[in-house]
Parts: C-alpha cells; structure tokens; sequence
C-alpha cells in the first residue's frame, strides 16, 4: 500500500466537496487517494446532479426534453460512488439537487451540516468562493454557511457542534474569464499525486455520460493541462492538485517541508526524469 511521507500526529478526517459530481475527483481526486492510502478518513460530496444542462451537451438535436431524469440521476449518482471507489472513498453523498440553484437554499445548507456534524472534518476542500461557474461557487457558499452553523451550540441537543481547522480551496479556475482574476494566481498548498495519477484517471474515466473514459482521451488532455501543471514542473513533479489555504497556519518555527527538500535534492538529470514523465495512458 502507498505510503504517504509526512510526520502523522493524528488520524485526520476530510471533507472534499464538489458543485457537480466530477468536480469532486477533478480537483481532488488525487489529493483524497493520497489520504486515504495514509489512513485518513476521506468523505466526498455533491449537492447537485449535475444535469441542468444534460440533453444540450450529451444530445444537442433533442428540443423535446423528453428523457428519463430519474434514470440520468441514478445513472451520474453511480458514476460517482465508482469513481470515488477507485480512490478508496468509500463514504460518498450524493444530495441530488438540481444545479440550476441561484442561491443558496436552507435544505440544502442543513442537509451540509448534517454531514459535517457526522464526520467531524478537520479539513474541508471545496471550490473557490468566486468561481464563475455559479453551481461550483453556490457550493461553496452554501460550505460555508453551514461551517459556521456547525461551530455554535446546536438546538438539537443531540447533535454536538464541531470546528473545522482549516479550509483549502481549488486553485484553478472553474472557467477562463477576467472574473477569475479575484482568485490568487499563485497556490498556497502543492500536493504530488504522481504516486496515484493512475487511480485518479480511472476514477475520472467513470463518467462516461460526460465523454470521459471509452475510447476518448478527455482524462488524458485534462490530466496533462490540469495535474501536469506550470505549478508541478515548478514544483519538480509530474502531477499535483492546487489549493488556496483559507487560514494562515501557526507554527513556533518557520516551515520548511521536508518533502520538497526530498525532492530538490536529486541530481539535475534525476529531476528531470522524474518531472518530465507522461504517466496518463
């Protein structure tokens, strides 16, 4: 089993979040199979189906909306659960609302704060607060809310209330517009999923109703762009996810991560041979 390099002083919990269900393995995937290989508890939601706009992208040429909503909801809730099982996430929670949701909605958020009061995350990953595509940055304020609902006394007495320790959010843009220049151009936190970039290609290859998987190379075109980034070349490794920290971390020293001293201690050509791989088939 992968073993993760860092000093564990306890089991952590997470909490990735996604605006649709791919979102969720697009920008984390890696990031989730890397905890879980470490032993950590990993839970994965989605508010939404994300079919508001199925039957113009999966077929254009059908103005009737006569199709079987139930069965394309069942059918992107299973791609979901096998695609976060590819990473070892075995608690999946597919909500099911509709993504055309303009604001956030109290159902939703409580249904958001159950979950956390269950699992109890230390860490929560979720999108962006102003990402432009409205369902990922709806998500994300929803998050949010229900963050701080959970952290104070609870009415229902049964229920104890829980603080997370920190936020990450997603680095790269949900879309490419102006609008994005409001996120950081620069992350905050790196993570190497070279070690799981296979896991996460499967996973991602499970949504075959979004063009993914088959005999398509969407994973691959997507992999190389998003997880091979300028970030992970500047990094020396061949894939890692992105994330803004929410809250500066304390530390009585100054850090200096070991893991990436690791790293810019190989020899030039060794660090060229290992940035420069092409792993996704």
């Amino acid at each position: 089993m992968l073993r993760i390099n860092r000093i564990k002083l306890n089991k952590l919990s997470i909490l990735n979040i996604g605006g649709h269900p791919k979102d969720a393995i697009m920008y984390a995937g890696g990031t989730m199979a890397n905890h879980i290989a470490n032993g950590d508890d990993v839970c994965t939601l989605t508010p939404t189906h994300g079919l508001s706009t199925y039957e113009k992208e999966r077929n254009p040429s059908n103005h009737t909306g006569k199709f079987n909503l139930k069965s394309l909801i069942i059918e992107r809730k299973n791609e979901f659960i096998e695609a976060a099982k590819e990473l070892g996430v075995t608690d999946v929670r597919f909500l099911g609302h509709d993504d055309m949701i303009p604001l956030p909605k109290i159902e939703i958020i409580q249904e958001i704060i159950d979950v956390i009061l269950e699992v109890k995350p230390d860490i929560i990953i979720t999108h962006w607060p102003y990402d432009t595509v409205a369902a990922h940055a709806n998500a994300t304020q929803m998050t949010l809310l229900a963050i701080e609902a959970s952290s104070v006394v609870q009415k229902d007495q049964t229920k104890e209330s829980h603080s997370i320790k920190q936020i990450f959010f997603h680095s790269h843009p949900g879309n490419t517009n102006v609008r994005e220049n409001f996120r950081p151009t620069s992350p905050t936190t790196i993570i190497d999923i070279t070690n799981v970039i296979h896991l996460k290609t499967n996973a991602m290859n499970k949504f075959k109703s979004q063009y993914y998987g088959g005999d398509g190379h969407v994973q691959r075109k997507l992999g190389e762009s998003l997880d091979g980034s300028i970030h992970s070349i500047h990094s020396r490794v061949p894939y890692s996810e992105l994330f803004i920290a929410d809250m500066a971390s304390l530390y009585s020293l100054l850090p200096l991560s070991e893991y990436e001293s690791k790293i810019r201690n190989k020899s030039p050509k060794d660090t060229y041979d290992h940035m420069s791989q092409f792993l996704i088939q």
